[in-house]
């Protein structure tokens, strides 16, 4: 029996460590393609393919996999997105390399876990990047692409959170959410500022995503405080999370956008 049971943790080190490696080098590979190619589409095409599993059942799942991976995939193509951002131009920069561990850090670190801070934490990763790309490349296109890209942002990381409750009827809330965002989206086309972290770089933050992650980090914690108060906000649940959404975003609006950000 201790023969058996040392084998089998064997095995679990081993499987473990395997992952572990395959998740960093998705990572490395992802941000490489791009980085060599001077092209988008290769580090997208790997994380994409790296998601194999939402297909390979019957085509039947196919809807329920894609709702249950649009967190992760979200995540996974906006880190890729953001490489190619960074600039190809130059070969490896900083930026490339920062990406990189972020990715890594979250296949490894961030997307294993279950427990429901951890899901916020997860739901805010795919809120953050997504608008971040979302709102760069919306500067070049049409706003409706922003405004659709935007809905499914919103509806994916509020079905994340929303699934480890016990309340599973909650379309009509994960629908608002996607709105919100698509309004958010819309708002900020129109309010286009964005820092720049350098003068000797190209690689700006615009403002959607942090304000999309305030607004969604204040609307998680009311709803977790009505879920477990019988559908009650308590204020004590709420206030500091208020407050602070409400801090940056005024001290964003008012003292950060000024015209020398604009795009």
């Amino acid at each position: 029996m201790a023969d058996f049971i040392m084998l089998r943790k064997g095995r679990n080190a081993l499987s473990s460590a395997t992952h572990v490696i395959l998740n960093i080098a998705l990572a490395v590979i992802s941000t490489a393609l791009t980085v060599i190619s001077g092209y988008w589409i290769f580090g997208v095409l790997l994380v994409l393919l790296s998601k194999w599993r939402i297909v390979a059942v019957r085509p039947r799942y196919w809807w329920v996999n894609l709702k249950a991976n649009l967190v992760d995939l979200t995540v996974g193509i906006s880190l890729a997105l953001l490489v190619y951002i960074a600039g190809t131009d130059n070969g490896l920069n900083i930026w490339h390399i920062l990406l990189t561990i972020i990715y890594a850090a979250w296949l490894v670190v961030i997307k294993p876990r279950s427990d429901s801070v951890w899901t916020e934490v997860q739901a805010l990763f795919a809120i953050f990047f997504g608008t971040f790309v979302t709102a760069i490349m919306t500067a070049q296109l049409d706003p409706i692409f922003g405004v659709i890209i935007s809905f499914i942002i919103g509806y994916g990381a509020s079905r994340h959170v929303l699934m480890q409750g016990d309340d599973h009827d909650f379309t009509l809330v994960t629908f608002i959410c996607g709105l919100l965002m698509s309004e958010m989206s819309w708002i900020f086309y129109h309010w286009c500022i964005v820092y720049r972290l350098s003068e000797d770089t190209a690689f700006v933050i615009p403002q959607l995503p942090i304000a999309a992650s305030v607004i969604f980090f204040m609307i998680a914690r009311g709803y977790k405080s009505a879920l477990h108060h019988d559908g009650k906000i308590r204020a004590t649940d709420i206030i500091a999370p208020a407050l602070f959404s409400v801090i940056v975003l005024l001290v964003m609006i008012f003292f950060f956008s000024e015209a020398s950000f604009d795009i």
